[in-house]
Formats: C-alpha cells, sequence, structure tokens
C-alpha cells in the first residue's frame, strides 16, 4: 500500500514535477501517423501542455504550443502552409520550430526568424507513431525497431496513467513486465500509458510489438520501482553541481 505522498508522487505529471519531468526524459508516443493529415492540424495535450501537431509542405511532422504567441488564438484553426503553420487572425507563419518566420522585400536579408514564438519538441514518425522528446539535453534512442505494427490503437482514459498501470496489474498478468516509466509489456502486446494531465491518460496498446527495452520489472513492482527512480532523480536534482 502507497502513502499518500508517494500516490501524489506518481499521479503528479506536470512540468516542474518529479514525475512529468522524469517522464520528458523519455520519447512518448503523441498520436498516430494516420491521425495527422497533411492540411489540417491535429490538437493533442501532454503532461497538461496543450499542444498541435502539423505537417510541413515535405510531409514531416512538427509539435509546438497551440495557442499564438501575439493573441492566443487557438492554432488548431490554423492554415497549414509549405513553411509551417499560419494563425489565421494575424496572418502569423509559425515553422517547425515554433518561431515566427517573416518574409518581404522590406526585410534586407528577405527572410528572418523572430526569437519569440511558440514552445516546441521534436518529434519522430516511426512505425505508424509520432512519437515527441519534452525533455532538456540530448534525446534517448527511440525504443523499437521502426517497423509498422499489424495494429496500433490510441485509447482514451479518464483516469490517471498510474490507475492504468494498476489496473493491469490487478488482471493478474503472470507475464506482464514494467519499463520505466510509464510502459507495461506482454508476451503477446505493449502498453503505452501517456499522462494528458494528473486525472486522465492516452493508451497506445501495440499488438505484437516489443517497443520496450528487453529487459523490465515484474509489472508488481511497478511502484516500487518507479517511486525509487524518482526520489533518485529529485536527489539528483537537488544535489550542488
Amino acid at each position: 500500500m502507497i502513502t499518500e505522498e508517494e500516490n501524489n508522487l506518481l499521479t503528479q505529471t506536470g512540468k516542474g514535477k518529479p514525475c512529468g519531468e522524469l517522464m520528458r526524459r523519455y520519447w512518448q508516443p503523441a498520436a498516430l501517423s494516420d491521425e495527422l493529415a497533411a492540411d489540417k492540424p491535429f490538437p493533442v495535450q501532454l503532461f497538461g501542455e496543450e499542444l498541435v501537431l502539423f505537417r510541413d509542405g515535405t510531409g514531416t511532422a512538427a509539435l509546438i504550443g497551440r495557442y499564438c504567441a501575439h493573441q492566443g488564438v487557438d492554432m488548431m484553426y490554423g492554415r497549414v502552409e509549405p513553411d509551417g503553420l499560419r494563425c489565421l487572425y494575424h496572418g502569423w507563419l509559425f515553422d517547425n520550430c515554433g518561431k515566427v518566420l517573416l518574409r518581404g522585400d522590406w526585410l534586407p536579408e528577405k527572410e528572418r526568424r523572430w526569437d519569440v514564438g511558440q514552445p516546441s519538441y521534436p518529434v519522430i514518425e516511426s512505425g505508424g507513431v509520432i512519437y515527441t522528446f519534452m525533455g532538456v539535453g540530448d534525446a534517448p534512442a527511440l525504443p523499437g525497431d521502426g517497423a509498422p505494427r499489424a495494429e496500433i490503437k490510441r485509447l482514451p482514459r479518464e483516469h490517471s496513467y498510474w490507475q492504468g498501470i494498476v489496473g493491469l496489474n490487478e488482471t493478474n498478468m503472470d507475464d506482464g513486465q514494467f519499463f520505466l516509466p510509464n510502459v507495461v509489456r506482454t508476451s503477446v502486446l505493449t502498453r503505452w500509458l501517456v499522462p494528458v494531465d494528473d486525472k486522465s491518460h492516452m493508451e497506445f496498446v501495440f499488438h505484437g510489438a516489443a517497443v520496450a527495452q528487453p529487459a523490465g520489472e515484474p509489472l508488481a513492482n511497478a511502484g516500487e520501482r518507479l517511486i525509487g527512480a524518482l526520489r533518485d532523480s529529485a536527489s539528483a536534482a537537488a544535489a550542488p553541481s
């Protein structure tokens, strides 16, 4: 039985919270590839942060903040252009990195990117899934081999990702393995539980897909393993440099 303090440690996943910061150090699924059209933005929410996916003129996916840095207009209704996503309110064009892109003969260099802009995060599209890395520093290797899967589902869940992991453990999954920080795998499928906020999550289900590293922990030890990792992480962050 975990304490209230431990439960808060496990379930609070916003920016600045130990669990949220730990999860941001790993690639996380944001959407399925076929959910993101070439000509229409797709809104997502991860760890309490509202974002929007879009494809540039080459079909490459990008992930930036959902609300325009100028007037806060919802970029879900923006226009996809070859060089980025244009807000339809005042016409600001944001590139793949969330920077404002200006063009015109009145500019000596003809083209300029402002330092101001939207939050943005790198993405990788692999095996039918769009992943993002929301941490700082260098991203780790993306799990899995990138091969297309026979079946991948994205399922909204109206409870925390941790409740989802506990629920899986209670189904007596004898072969269930836990992989830090939010992946459960059995011999036939992988479940990746990605927080939307502290009270809901998206469950990505990969059938027959070994998207995690080959050695995990018994699912029954998930709480102990994750709490230990969170405390180690917090101690490291508090240590003098």
